[in-house]
């Protein structure tokens, strides 16, 4: 039901559909006993059968058709765009643009680049037609209702914009929930003591941002001339490189207190974490070497055995 519309050619239409019988009593209906109210322009679901005044009623008020669409964590700002924009809201290009606009964070994150980090995941319902600032706002308004509360809980000497940053290196490293104040405590105890951060996580969106990301990191990209390579670059990356979700984002405002500088996967979304770099080494050994040997050995004897 388009904008500007006139009452009657929208209730003759609903008519030819077969959502009403007669299109004219409904029309002398709403000129009548609802004089002065006029019907809402959008698309409208009719899943049930219903009386012609319940229609013109669900016009009046407006009831239009949502779509609703999941924005999980850990997913970028370029990544939100392509799902919103596959359900018809929009471009891609228009997303890009309106999420680099800082200007909903500018109180929060004077620092920040782009909207990036402040997209918050959650299941979210729009009418067809929706704009993309408008959807962009919900999603930093969320945000705000979210964490906002939480600001002043941080722990780590860090400010929002980096606490963010943080959660978000954390979103994509961490599987298991109670990993996350563990993977975050590793990343401020290299802060603190200067080291590199060494995060795969940025590089990849180093290499997204160059327009060079395959599926896969390669030896040479961790040489990417990115300030978000956090293999070249020390202290964190300038911004976020997800969206993060209120697990994380609590994990990296109030770490767990350990000694942990390493850590390693274990291939069953668990990490093994180490205090020194030996014990890292061994980790590495037991669950990254071993395992792939392991892994060609199993498939070497499976390729060898009789059918």
């Amino acid at each position: 039901m388009r904008k500007g519309q006139r009452t009657a050619i929208i209730l003759r239409h609903l008519q030819q559909a077969g959502i009403l019988r007669d299109a004219y009593l409904p029309l002398i209906y709403i000129k009548v006993l609802r004089h002065g109210d006029s019907i809402k322009a959008g698309i409208y679901e009719f899943s049930r059968p219903i009386s012609a005044a319940e229609v013109v009623e669900k016009l009046i008020r407006g009831d239009v058709a949502m779509k609703s669409i999941t924005v999980r964590e850990g997913l970028d700002r370029f990544a939100v765009g392509r799902l919103f924009a596959a359900d018809g809201f929009g471009r891609v290009a228009e997303w890009d643009h309106v999420t680099a606009d800082t200007e909903l964070i500018r109180d929060l994150a004077p620092n920040a680049r782009t909207l990036e980090g402040y997209l918050f995941p959650d299941t979210y319902k729009f009418g067809p037609g929706t704009p993309v600032r408008t959807i962009v706002n919900a999603m930093v308004q969320n945000f705000r209702k979210h964490f906002g509360p939480e600001m002043g809980y941080i722990t780590t000497g860090l400010d929002l914009h980096q606490t963010v940053t943080l959660a978000s290196i954390v979103e994509m490293e961490a599987k298991l929930p109670e990993e996350r104040p563990l993977v975050a405590s590793v990343y401020i105890n290299r802060l603190n003591r200067h080291m590199l951060l060494g995060a795969d996580p940025t590089v990849i969106y180093a290499l997204k941002l160059a327009g060079h990301w395959d599926g896969n990191i390669h030896k040479t990209d961790l040489q990417i001339d990115s300030p978000y390579n956090t293999y070249r670059f020390p202290n964190l990356p300038p911004g976020p490189i997800a969206n993060p979700g209120m697990a994380s984002l609590r994990a990296a405002a109030a770490p767990a207190k350990t000694a942990f500088l390493y850590f390693v996967g274990r291939h069953d979304g668990s990490h093994a974490f180490a205090t020194n770099i030996e014990e890292h080494n061994r980790n590495v050994q037991i669950y990254q070497i071993q395992w792939y040997r392991d892994q060609r050995a199993a498939t070497a004897t499976n390729s060898t055995a009789p059918k």
